[in-house]
């Protein structure tokens, strides 16, 4: 028996035996990943998690020797990962996990700064009461997290609020561009979090800002959210109070 794929999104299976198509429907069918993207996912993933730390070394043999396959694919999932600085690859071909600077979390909230305006904004118009009840519940949660000083917690917290508003906003390429960012500050939570234990004021600063959107939100008043977001992710407290740690 053969099994074809239809310019119409259909499977349909010919038999030698049986004259005539059998269709059938198409559900959500998806090619295998390739063993660099299963590797290059892996990785990611590790980092993104913590399980694998800033400055950390990777050996091509060892990551090889774990998924059973040549270095070829584990190469290629280097590169990536390079192109995406999660990775530094030396000219000794030392491969190491990045660090980062002070300066490149200001950049990246610089960036993310303006798009979740953009989005939040665009959220704001099209969101249901529903959403704001959802909305308010999780406030409510980083409210005990930060009551409860749970720094970790409340980071995490934070992400999910932001992550719901962008995916809220109707954008898909808005939303997957702010998720790939997020995904890179994620990786700088632990940083994140020093600096909120080291500094109460940015921990509350961080609060009041939220507490102040979710209001702002519920009176559905836009000005206000812009006011709110263009000086949040860090504009005025880490800008100007951390260290470069890659100093």
């Amino acid at each position: 028996m053969f099994v074809l794929l239809t310019s119409i999104g259909k499977l349909s299976m010919v038999s030698p035996f049986f004259k005539g198509e059998i269709k059938m429907k198409n559900k959500g069918f998806e090619p295998p990943r390739t063993i660099s993207e299963t590797i290059f996912q892996y990785i990611k993933k590790s980092i993104i998690e913590g399980k694998m730390k800033s400055a950390q070394r990777l050996q091509e043999k060892e990551i090889a020797e774990l998924f059973g396959v040549s270095t070829t694919p584990v190469r290629e999932a280097f590169q990536r990962l390079a192109a995406e600085k999660y990775l530094i690859l030396s000219a000794r071909r030392e491969v190491v996990i990045a660090g980062v600077s002070s300066k490149e979390i200001v950049e990246l909230f610089e960036v993310i700064r303006v798009l979740d305006t953009h989005a939040t904004k665009k959220a704001l118009k099209a969101m249901s009461d529903k959403d704001i009840k959802e909305l308010k519940k999780m406030s409510q949660q980083l409210d005990a997290f930060y009551k409860q000083n749970k720094i970790q917690s409340y980071v995490n917290k934070n992400y999910k609020i932001h992550e719901k508003l962008w995916n809220i906003c109707g954008n898909k390429f808005l939303y997957q561009s702010l998720i790939n960012l997020m995904e890179k500050t994620i990786t700088y939570s632990n940083q994140v979090s020093y600096y909120f234990s080291e500094n109460p004021t940015f921990f509350k600063k961080s609060h009041k800002d939220h507490v102040d959107l979710i209001k702002a939100i519920e009176k559905r008043d836009e000005a206000a959210v812009e006011k709110i977001l263009s000086s949040h992710w860090g504009k005025g407290f880490i800008a100007d109070k951390i260290e470069d740690t890659a100093s």
